[in-house]
Parts: structure tokens; sequence; C-alpha cells
């Protein structure tokens, strides 16, 4: 499963400390032995409505020097991740990692990023209707993206979007899952990250594997959302990013942050499944 760390604040502020510095920094996360994130990465920084996107197939730990270059950026507003990637559909090397599947995934003023695996792929993409063109990988991830356009687009606000793509993919599964034997769910993770020039939106939902613990923090579970509140600003990871203080997300939770008037507003809603 893939590292996220993203941002809201007040002010512009650069990604480097919870991106690139310090000894729990998303690039730090991607050079753990023997759970390399390995399948590429990138950043995205909100500016002027839309989103500066820097991205690469390759390992970070490998390009340190162009993570943090890219990590630079400053911003109300930033995303980044790290990609491991899943493939159960078995497809080559080559079709799997690409700039084309790297995430984040931007258009239209969003930036997005997904932690998990979706099994149901080609169902959900067969239901985007005129956003299906749009996906131009083979990425589980981009689909996802690209269905919670589409609920965006239909119920207008990001955290309906995001509870609805939930509903959605758990709706189709009840048609298909014969198709999936073995398989107890639509999805091993759908830790979803929406973030626009003004606001910043999570799901929690990452079913956890007893023992597994996250990459840099001991007894953290893995999958469980990290969040902080400081002075003007909100941060969202994978995992606690820094050695501060961090708070757990609820599973499943949806929270979304956004600016108003200067100010940071915070929510959380609980979903019943």
């Amino acid at each position: 499963m893939c590292r996220i760390t993203a941002f809201i604040s007040a002010r512009p502020v650069t990604g480097r400390p919870l991106f690139s510095e310090g000894e729990r920094s998303l690039l730090a996360q991607a050079a753990v032995p023997g759970r390399y994130q390995d399948d590429g990465w990138g950043m995205a920084f909100a500016k002027g409505g839309k989103f500066l996107l820097t991205r690469s197939a390759g390992p970070a730990r490998l390009e340190r020097k162009a993570f943090a270059a890219a990590a630079s950026g400053t911003s109300n507003v930033a995303l980044a991740h790290l990609r491991e990637a899943s493939n159960p559909a078995r497809v080559s090397r080559r079709s799997l990692v690409s700039a084309a599947n790297t995430q984040p995934f931007c258009a239209g003023g969003l930036a997005f990023a997904h932690n998990g695996t979706l099994f149901i792929k080609d169902e959900i993409k067969s239901l985007l209707g005129r956003y299906s063109g749009k996906v131009k990988g083979s990425n589980d991830s981009e689909v996802l993206f690209w269905q919670v356009v589409k609920m965006l687009d239909a119920y207008g606000t990001p955290e309906a979007a995001l509870e609805m793509a939930l509903d959605e993919i758990r709706t189709v599964w009840i048609s298909c899952r014969d198709k999936y034997p073995g398989r107890p769910a639509p999805y091993l993770g759908l830790n979803l990250f929406l973030a626009s020039e003004d606001s910043l939106t999570v799901l929690c939902h990452a079913p956890r594997k007893a023992g597994k613990d996250a990459l840099l923090t001991p007894g953290w579970e893995f999958g469980r959302i990290a969040w902080r509140r400081e002075p003007g600003r909100v941060v969202f990871s994978s995992e606690p990013a820094d050695l501060g203080p961090w708070e757990k997300m609820n599973d499943p939770e949806i929270a979304r942050a956004r600016l108003l008037g200067g100010k940071i507003e915070l929510s959380f809603k609980r979903i019943n499944l």
C-alpha cells in the first residue's frame, strides 16, 4: 500500500519538513528496508486555481535530489504520494509502473491520491460514463479519481463525493462478487485524499492486518490515517510524518478541512457501513 501526506494552510508554506526532511518524512518512509515504496512518487501544489504537478515513475529513495527539489514548493494546499503498486490483474511491470499510473492525479483544479487497492476497477470504470475516456493508465486509483469527480459533479461537495463513491463500490460489489472467489470485499484499502485550492477532504477506510505496523511508527496501525491541527494548518498523513503528536482518524470516517476567511474550518463525519 502507498503513502500519502497532505496539508492545508492559512498561508503558503513549503512542503519540505513533511515531505523530504526528518526521520519520519515521506522520503524517509520511501526507504524502509524490506518495505520500499519504489513504484513512483509525485507532488501537487495548488497555484492559481490549478495544481502544479511533479511526478516520477522512479523510486523516491534513489531520486532524493529531485524529490527534495519538488518538496520545496510552497502553497496553501499540497499533496504528496509514494507508490507501492498493487497488481491484482497481474499485468506486466512495464504496464503497471509508468508516468501515466503515477499519483497524484490532477484535473479541473483537483488533486487526488489513493492508498489501497480497488479489485473491481473494471466494473467501476464501466459506470463512469463520459468520464471513462479520461482514464489514461491502467491504475485502479485513476479510476477512483474519475469516479470521485463524477460524484462531485453530481452531489456538489467533496465529502458527499467520497461517501457516494464508497457507496457505489459497495453496491456494485453485491452484483459482481461471485466473479472474485476468495475476496471478502471489493477493495483492500480506500484511503482517499481529494484536494482543491481551498479544501482538503480525506476518507479513512482501510482494513488493518493483525501485527502489521506503519512503516516508521511502531504501534501505529498500518492504514490508520494520522492527522494534526497546528496554528494555521491541518495535516493528514498515511502515518505520522514527524515525531510530533498526531491524532488517529476513525474508520470509516471522512474529514474535511477548508479555508474560510483566512481560517481553517475542520469537520469529521463517521460513515455507517
